[in-house]
């Protein structure tokens, strides 16, 4: 897979704090990045609170199960786990949500995020808190040989 990365911008932060983690939010069901698909080296699993934003201004953390690579900081998520988590939380409390679009913004600290289950924090504050991400890398399969 080649890396492509997106054009140098300069852009505000939206976050407070300093950035951390690449990121690439997965389209691929079939592939899990068992490996980076940058470096070739193992990808470890981490549990991340990841910060989305959907549409019309609903902001939302959740603990997510990802796929890090150390060496790289590059932090994937697969985008049919989150939507499917996205459309069973939704379609419980807020079916109008379901389905709209939405961009995950980038990760808190555990200690942040457990204050937040406790006492909800105002969207000033958790942008506060948020860490955005140094940047946002997309990955091409490589192509097949031979029939499909």
């Amino acid at each position: 897979m080649a890396a492509k990365r997106s054009p140098k911008r300069a852009l505000p932060r939206l976050g407070k704090l300093p950035p951390r983690y690449y990121f690439f939010l997965n389209p691929y069901s079939d592939a899990r990045f068992t490996s980076c698909p940058k470096c070739g080296n193992k990808t470890r699993v981490r549990k991340v609170p990841l910060v989305v934003h959907i549409d019309p201004g609903q902001i939302m953390v959740l603990i997510k199960v990802c796929r890090l690579c150390p060496p790289c900081d590059l932090l994937i998520d697969h985008q049919d786990e989150l939507e499917a988590w996205m459309a069973a939380y939704f379609g419980d409390h807020q079916p109008e949500i379901v389905g709209n679009t939405y961009l995950v913004l980038g990760t808190e600290s555990r200690a942040d995020w457990l204050r937040g289950l406790r006492t909800p924090l105002p969207p000033r504050e958790a942008f506060d808190v948020l860490h955005d991400f140094r940047d946002f890398w997309t990955f091409k399969p490589a192509p097949r040989w031979g029939p499909a």
